[in-house]
């Protein structure tokens, strides 16, 4: 297809979905890592309308753990001044997905803002912040979802997991203040004042009410001046665009004990309360904010990558009519396995082989990402999963203890994770994918 827009296009990605030796020893240079399966098919799309990647079409990794200044300094303005060079009588284009879109309003909103852009496009971005991210930054572990966790949720527990294991740290409240220092980054995606109460707790009738945002423990400041001084995007962008996904349980509330708060003003969170008004990461509410088009589809966190193209299309190609969106289809169904050391691993359901590993081969019919060295561990995702009964049996053959660590989005429980002792043969278990 003839590229009808000739401005430079930079893809901002969103939290832990790049990777590198930067961020974890041996894991190589920069790539999207387990998160590909995100954004290939989108750049696959890019370049049906003419561009192509390292020459028009630039990926923007990052450190993903550290603040937003930080990331803009390190990666962000050295990647654009590397595009003006090529391009230096022409404005960049950018296209961000959800922390990603953070990143670029970081940059725009700034006084060092060089007036670079020309679009920008935000997909799923918590433009007023996350409540999974207040639940990690408050209590130092990850959310338990009431509902089906997607492919990109599981890719931000599968790395939070990784990165505490390397630090030797284990989840938990008394680890609080490593996991603020090590991750600051989640320190600025808590909810804003913008966003609204947070908190709630059950009145004992059966019902909740909301905690005013004075009794949060945690503030996020970064967002609250940055969302203090949104009206700049309009004056400092010719076009700024938002796509939304809706219709996937996404967490709304975090509930809390009410007697522990108004007795000890202590912050105990029992449960959350989630709403459809969201994509399963980001709430409607955290992603709006005022821009010349807003786009709204039915898509999860994922998937709103690959299918919030048709608009993008709209937008480079004004002459191409967009159709309302029928309900999404598209249903994630990965297996995600994490494990230390070299194991033997072999997985089947009722019906058949899922998977072999042993000494660094891959036996599966299904189609795989494999990342081997992420600093001794390994991670393995298939696609196309069905659901059902799955049975794992893994020999552990060294001298140490192996960690293992089991996700789907169909489990009851967001993981399974086991711990396998030294000289441990024919070590079996099994989980259920609904």
């Amino acid at each position: 297809m003839e590229k009808i827009n000739r401005n430079p296009i930079i893809l901002i990605p969103g939290l832990m979905c790049s990777m590198s030796n930067d961020i974890i020893p041996g894991t190589g240079n920069w790539s999207f890592g387990i998160a590909r399966w995100i954004y290939e098919p989108l750049i696959e799309e890019l370049e049906e309308l003419g561009y192509a990647e390292n020459d028009n079409l630039f990926i923007c990794y990052y450190d993903w753990r550290q603040m937003n200044h930080t990331i803009v300094e390190t990666y962000l303005k050295p990647m654009i001044a590397e595009v003006k060079k090529k391009y230096p009588h022409d404005k960049i284009d950018i296209i961000c997905h959800s922390m990603g879109g953070l990143v670029a309003r970081t940059y725009i909103q700034s006084r060092e803002y060089q007036y670079d852009f020309e679009k920008v496009i935000m997909i799923g971005t918590p433009n007023k912040g996350s409540v999974d991210a207040y639940y990690l930054w408050s209590t130092g572990t990850l959310l338990k979802k009431n509902n089906k966790s997607n492919f990109y949720n599981l890719v931000y527990r599968g790395y939070i997991w990784i990165l505490l294991k390397l630090l030797n740290l284990s989840f938990g409240i008394e680890n609080l203040e490593e996991i603020h220092k090590n991750l600051p980054s989640i320190g600025e995606l808590i909810p804003c004042a913008d966003y609204g109460n947070v908190l709630c707790y059950d009145d004992g009738n059966g019902k909740w009410k909301t905690v005013p945002q004075y009794y949060m423990k945690y503030r996020n400041y970064f967002l609250d001046e940055l969302n203090a001084n949104h009206t700049l995007l309009q004056y400092r962008v010719k076009e700024f665009y938002n796509i939304v996904g809706y219709n996937f349980s996404t967490v709304e509330y975090l509930m809390i004990d009410k007697e522990k708060l108004t007795n000890n003003y202590e912050e105990v969170i029992l449960d959350s309360v989630e709403t459809l008004d969201g994509d399963g990461t980001v709430t409607l509410k955290s992603a709006g904010i005022q821009t010349d088009k807003q786009y709204y589809m039915e898509a999860n966190h994922r998937n709103i990558v690959e299918e919030g193209f048709s608009y993008i299309k709209k937008i480079y190609t004004p002459e191409v009519s967009v159709k309302p969106k029928e309900k999404t289809k598209m249903q994630d169904n990965t297996l995600h396995i994490i494990f230390s050391g070299a194991p033997k691993i072999k997985i089947q359901n009722e019906e058949r082989l899922v998977i072999q590993l042993e000494e660094g081969s891959i036996n599966t019919p299904y189609p795989y990402i494999y990342e081997g060295n992420i600093q001794g561990y390994k991670w393995v995702v298939l696609k196309d999963i069905s659901k059902g009964t799955y049975y794992a049996q893994v020999d552990n053959e060294e001298s140490e203890n192996i960690q293992i660590l089991v996700m789907a989005e169909g489990l009851k429980e967001p993981y399974n994770q086991q711990e396998i002792k030294a000289f441990n043969y024919n070590h079996a278990f099994q989980f259920k994918i609904h």
